[in-house]
């Protein structure tokens, strides 16, 4: 399975790939989406491309909401990785 995520983007750099890995399809087309090139494109495109990947109607509602809930779950497992390393 290939994941076409760009690390770059603010603290998704310092995540371990195995941590990208245990996301859901959806949540990684989520991140996909709002990173790297397409995180410059209007929503309407990025509506596009979600429905195209995901095969399900998105709205902007959802998109944001489901976004923000990957970041949250990415976030609280970066917080616990910078505790386990302490």
């Amino acid at each position: 399975m290939k994941i076409d995520i760009d690390l770059k983007s603010g603290f998704l750099q310092s995540l371990k790939r195995e941590v990208l890995a245990t996301l859901t399809p959806e949540e990684r087309a989520l991140i996909e989406v709002s990173t790297g090139e397409m995180g410059n494109k209007p929503d309407a495109v990025k509506l596009g491309w979600l429905k195209m990947r995901t095969k399900e109607t998105w709205t902007k509602q959802r998109y944001t909401r489901g976004l923000n809930q990957v970041m949250k779950k990415l976030r609280t497992e970066l917080e616990a990785q910078s505790s386990r390393k302490e």
